[in-house]
């Protein structure tokens, strides 16, 4: 019984000494830390600046670790735990996703720590994510390996930096097209309100945290890998599936990238129901019409579709990719505790919307030389996954160029032996689309060209 006592006791008296522990708080401008964290800083800017893209992270990243371990960056090192502020020495960060981060928003967020020990009212800064890089180095066994860029990437790929601008602007939730987001959103949260639910010491901690969580307040969008890959000029890109719904078409479409030869073999037709709203599939056969026509399409648009199919996968979504600045509310004391309490966290969730009017298509690329064929699929005509969407729009905007006439490739009789249908609802198609998408391909590999047209030889 005296030894429980006395285990209370002890408890009791640790506690009350851990909660008397001061709390962190920034350096007074001008005083003598404050200097030395601020000539540390800027030495550390200097070793960033001459980082090469392809360089070695070890020293930067000792670096980093002894900037936080200074007493003017102790709420930096407790506030964030994110990469690279919270940088495992078993993880590997390329350069390049370092370099970036610390431009974007990592040196803005070091300084706005010395300035928050001023006088007057005070902003914090939070600082961006660490984005994933896509490059020869950082992934050699990447499904994408044949198109890949060095980290170092000079005139590498240069030409698919507009694509990039025009995909990323595309994926802005202020750019998204009706229908492919949530339109009434629930209301972020009140982090001040939350806060004031903490004791006061745990005020700016709670504040802070809660603002971590929620992505409305850290800007966040749908981004693509940092480096490039080069522009896929050749091979054959093999799209199948049914478009559309109580009007539709199944369709298989070949595209000679390095061309713009264009074979489209489709067979339309409207649902047929019944008394009961079931789907008549004879009467849907029976009205089948079916064709298939050639041509050519612009090569520049038919690449630029084949570009982001192929990086669709690799699209991030909530990803924060610059310093966002929030004014410290009135009354709120910037102060970090000493001892590690916890705080009830949130959730930060998605939602993510369909429509039975939706369906999905199968793509493959078949680069040239045989090397290995690259496949997905993705959701038409419209998606609420920002990469798919875009996807849809290309292909819109290639077909739209689509001109009948003599084509300049052959049909790819291998290429389309490789290729499989997707499904679709069995509401919808009671006893499947094998049979039909069989036709279509066999429609392809018996076409004939007309009077004059020899393909390969005076097409295009």
């Amino acid at each position: 019984m005296a030894g429980m006592s006395v285990s209370l006791m002890v408890s009791f008296g640790l506690g009350w000494l851990l909660a008397a522990a001061p709390p962190i708080v920034p350096c007074k401008p001008d005083t003598a830390d404050w200097t030395a964290a601020k000539e540390e800083l800027a030495a550390f800017d200097a070793r960033m600046e001459a980082l090469a893209e392809d360089g070695d992270v070890e020293e930067a990243r000792t670096g980093l670790m002894l900037l936080l371990s200074h007493r003017c960056f102790g709420i930096a090192r407790e506030e964030e735990g994110r990469e690279p502020l919270s940088w495992d020495e078993e993880h590997s960060v390329p350069a390049l996703a370092l370099k970036t981060w610390w431009r974007d928003g990592g040196k803005a967020y070091f300084t706005s720590q010395l300035e928050l020990g001023g006088a007057g009212a005070q902003t914090v800064v939070i600082p961006p994510d660490l984005r994933d890089v896509l490059a020869r180095e950082a992934s050699p066994k990447h499904r994408l390996a044949l198109l890949l860029c060095p980290l170092k990437a000079g005139a590498c790929g240069a030409e698919t930096e507009a694509w990039r601008a025009r995909a990323e602007k595309a994926f802005r939730l202020e750019n998204r097209r009706p229908g492919t987001f949530d339109t009434d959103p629930p209301p972020p949260p009140d982090c001040m309100k939350e806060s004031r639910k903490q004791p006061f010491r745990l005020r700016y901690k709670a504040w802070r945290g809660c603002l971590a969580i929620n992505p409305k307040a850290r800007n966040v969008q749908a981004v693509l890998p940092l480096g490039r890959i080069r522009v896929p000029v050749d091979g054959w890109l093999v799209i199948r599936g049914r478009r559309g719904h109580y009007g539709f078409c199944d369709q298989l479409d070949a595209y000679h990238l390095a061309t713009g030869t264009a074979y489209r073999s489709r067979s339309c037709s409207n649902l047929a129901l019944m008394p009961d709203g079931k789907v008549d599939a004879a009467g849907t056969d029976a009205a089948r019409r079916s064709g298939v026509r050639v041509g050519r399409v612009a090569p520049e648009r038919l690449r630029e579709l084949t570009w982001m199919l192929l990086l669709e996968p690799e699209v991030k979504d909530e990803v924060q990719v610059e310093a966002v600045r929030i004014p410290v509310p009135k009354g709120l004391r910037v102060e970090w505790p000493a001892t590690d309490e916890s705080l009830l966290g949130g959730v930060a969730g998605g939602v993510f919307g369909g429509s039975t009017a939706q369906t999905v298509l199968s793509w493959n690329w078949f680069p040239p030389g045989g090397a290995e064929l690259v496949s997905g699929r993705f959701t038409f005509p419209d998606s609420w996954a920002p990469g798919e969407d875009h996807a849809n729009v290309l292909m819109n905007e290639a077909e739209a160029t689509f001109q009948e006439g003599c084509p300049a490739a052959p049909v790819p009789v291998r290429e389309l032996d490789f290729t499989r249908e997707p499904g679709v609802n069995t509401l919808d198609a009671p006893e499947g689309v094998s049979r039909v998408q069989d036709a279509r391909v066999d429609a392809l590999l018996t076409w004939k060209p007309p009077a004059g047209c020899v393909p390969g030889r005076d097409g295009g």
